[in-house]
């Protein structure tokens, strides 16, 4: 097995990002907004028609207009991360379905991303769709959410489905991510390459003037080991993710967000 040099992580990481939060948030005192039911959003088979009130009419009835609406798919595919044979990962991809088409983020270079943008007090719906071998399902890592909407593993999905979330957002200004969720596989699944950032932005950010565009710098580090084949070897401790550290780096003009996400320590 070949562990990676410290450029070589910088380099594969490329220009992820975040100020991670360390531990999941706690439910928020809100009211999820009406959604179509978890068996209906699983399996795909509530079909959304606009109504003229802006809603949407589902199989559970008629949901309210959101501000960004996401589909959001886990897939596997293949990156070129070293020299050689390109390494099998699994990735997330999204589109934006309705709202600022700023709101998704690619991740050129790496495998990891996207990066989702969103703004305190917007309603977001995300459909997420399994696409991979094995049962999954997405959690907001530090996102204050109803229950049903912050990626239980009670709630994974199986392959080929699909479940809907819908929340406000009530954080304030600041780097969360998005990560699975389904007991025993998180660890393996984030491991692999399922991991992308959600940056929240506010009125007291904006208040700040902080640097911003080519002087806003999110960087995620991780550590990874390959095979002589290129390929990722996980060490299975249990299907959890280990540490996360989330430090808050400024230097001069620029406002680095640093974050470590470690599969290896202790898990």
């Amino acid at each position: 097995m070949r562990k990676l040099s410290r450029r070589q992580f910088l380099w594969v990481t490329g220009a992820a990002s975040a100020t991670l939060v360390a531990a999941c948030a706690p439910v928020a005192p809100q009211t999820p907004l009406p959604v179509a039911t978890k068996g209906a959003a699983q399996t795909g088979a509530a079909t959304m028609i606009p109504t003229q009130a802006g809603g949407v009419s589902t199989s559970a009835g008629t949901v309210p207009a959101v501000d960004l609406e996401l589909a959001l798919t886990a897939l596997q595919g293949e990156a070129n991360v070293l020299p050689g044979r390109p390494t099998k990962v699994w990735r997330y991809q999204a589109e934006v379905l309705q709202g600022d088409p700023a709101a998704v983020q690619a991740v050129e270079g790496s495998y990891l991303g996207p990066i989702l943008r969103m703004r305190k007090g917007q309603k977001i719906r995300v459909h997420f769709r399994n696409q991979l071998p094995e049962q999954s399902i997405v959690h907001w890592h530090g996102m204050m959410v109803p229950d049903l909407m912050d990626g239980h593993p009670r709630t994974a999905i199986d392959p080929g489905q699909t479940y809907t979330y819908e929340y406000e957002v009530q954080n304030r200004a600041g780097t969360y991510w998005f990560h699975p969720h389904p007991h025993g596989l998180t660890g393996g699944q984030a491991y692999r390459g399922l991991a992308g950032l959600m940056i929240v932005s506010d009125e007291e950010e904006a208040a700040a003037a902080l640097p911003s565009g080519a002087q806003d710098l999110p960087v995620v580090i991780q550590d990874r080991t390959f095979d002589a084949d290129n390929q990722l070897v996980y060490l299975n401790g249990g299907g959890a993710m280990g540490d996360v550290d989330h430090p808050i780096c400024a230097h001069r003009t620029h406002r680095v967000l640093c974050a470590t996400e470690s599969v290896a320590n202790g898990d």
